[in-house]
């Protein structure tokens, strides 16, 4: 499946241990970290029905493996594209935003069978390789080097150093070939797969509006490559004769009734150039352009040319008082690890709030880079942001801190979120008759996309539609 990227970061042993091919006790190490790391930083869906019966699925799979050489976990990762990884050891994921696009069982099934085979296979470990993440750290300076994986890398919550999976197309052919059968010992039909590639395809075309061409450098056959042997393939298969464990279709969208769909507001939401956090209370504002990726826990920035970084995030609770002493045991830190004092530390206020900063410049790489520390007080809480530009992206930076400021009550009030709700048609009813009786607010053609029907289709009566509707949003309790 597309978009993969293994989160945990290998040791040296480890990675040393990959050149070869090490014993499966390396994928088990490697897979509890990295599972770690998913549930850490890209976050898992709290809905225990839906994890239950995702993994209720993908036991049933995996236990048709002849020779199964792991346990397998099966979640769903808080994630909004369609999207489906495994990780060494037996740890597989399904996104929330691919669940949305299912219309069967059988093509969850399809979905799990092929991850399920990248595990045995061992093909991310066949795959490793290291990946650079930021173009600052193609010639770092000692101090920069330093805070980058160090501070830098904790705030965020990942290292910015990662391992990447990103299988061959003979490895996704192979899991293709491999996957299919399983899901069909398991009981499932092995058209599943055909189809839930080809909506998915389909989906972010529609969704992009336009088509992906395949290139000779992206790791997957195209996808209109697979589907056609994937339905070849499943013509000659027979599945085994087991009930599903969702007793019908209803039963089975059932499951998907109330599901997130789009971004989730509780991690905080970017709109155009700004960032609202409704569970911190603040916003902050990015210079035009740049790459804005926000964590569960943090919102982290790149500059377009790769050269500017800034990362805002929880750092620990206290009160103003604390301020001087965090900056203090920081500076003193700096000054025993790289005997670097910075050039100026002061009190600041950002938008009133009580706040500590502190300013270096790293001269010892290729070019000098400006460093900038900010710890400041939101409601008994510390948040910290640390950035780093060269000279020509220091006032961009500047201006991120200088944006902060408490979230407004009507920039909270105006925050809202997108849930699937799954009706049933009503005789001679068009898709955007549906969707306006269930208070949708997707474009049919999209709406079309991720129920896999036309968008002049008239129903019968009876089919069940999945239709996304807007509601003010509610923080958890």
């Amino acid at each position: 499946m597309p978009t993969r990227l293994l989160l945990a970061l290998c040791s040296s042993v480890l990675l040393g241990a990959c050149v070869g091919m090490p014993s499966t006790d390396v994928d088990r190490r490697m897979g509890q970290q990295a599972a770690q790391s998913v549930a850490m930083n890209m976050g898992l869906v709290g809905d225990p029905a839906l994890t239950a019966y995702v993994d209720r699925v993908g036991q049933r799979v995996a236990e048709a493996l002849p020779n199964r050489q792991f346990n397998y976990h099966f979640a769903v990762v808080d994630q909004v594209e369609p999207n489906a990884f495994a990780v060494p050891g037996g740890y597989i994921y399904v996104s929330r935003g691919l669940l949305a696009l299912l219309r069967s069982e059988d093509e969850l099934a399809g979905v799990l069978g092929h991850e399920i085979q990248h595990v045995e296979r061992r093909h991310s470990v066949r795959q490793m390789k290291k990946e650079r993440r930021l173009g600052l750290l193609a010639l770092p300076g000692e101090l920069v080097g330093g805070i980058i994986s160090d501070d830098l890398a904790t705030l965020a919550g990942k290292p910015f150093e990662a391992v990447a999976a990103g299988y061959s197309r003979d490895q996704e052919r192979e899991a293709d070939a491999l996957g299919q059968p399983l899901a069909a010992a398991a009981g499932y039909d092995p058209q599943g797969i055909a189809a839930i590639l080809d909506r998915m395809e389909h989906f972010i075309e529609t969704m992009t509006d336009e088509k992906r061409a395949p290139s000779f450098f992206d790791s997957h056959p195209s996808t209109p490559e697979r589907v056609a042997n994937l339905r070849r393939d499943a013509a000659r298969l027979t599945p085994a004769a087991l009930p599903p464990i969702a007793a019908n279709e209803a039963a089975f969208m059932k499951t998907l009734d109330g599901l997130l769909i789009g971004p989730d507001p509780a991690e905080g939401l970017v709109r155009d150039e700004t960032f609202v956090h409704p569970a911190m209370g603040f916003r902050l504002v990015f210079p035009k352009g740049w790459l804005v990726e926000n964590t569960r826990n943090t919102v982290n920035a790149m500059a377009p040319t790769k050269d500017g970084i800034a990362a805002f995030g929880l750092a620990g609770e206290g009160t103003a008082e604390d301020l001087p002493k965090v900056a203090k045991a920081f500076s003193e830190k700096l000054a025993r690890k790289y005997g670097r004092v910075p050039q100026q530390i002061e009190g600041k206020t950002a938008a009133g709030l009580p706040a500590q900063a502190l300013y270096l410049t790293d001269k010892s790489g290729k070019e000098p880079v400006h460093l900038y520390f900010l710890w400041l007080v939101l409601d008994r809480k510390i948040y910290q942001m640390i950035g780093l530009a060269p000279e020509s992206q220091r006032a961009q930076v500047r201006s991120i801190a200088d944006s902060l400021r408490p979230l407004s009550e009507s920039e909270r009030a105006s925050i809202s979120e997108l849930r699937l709700r799954v009706i049933g048609a009503r005789g001679g009813e068009t898709l955007p008759a549906v969707s306006k009786r269930a208070g949708g607010s997707m474009a049919a053609s999209l709406l079309a996309a991720m129920n896999g029907v036309s968008e002049t289709v008239q129903f019968k009566g009876g089919e069940w539609v999945k239709v996304p509707v807007r509601t003010p949003y509610r923080a958890p309790r």
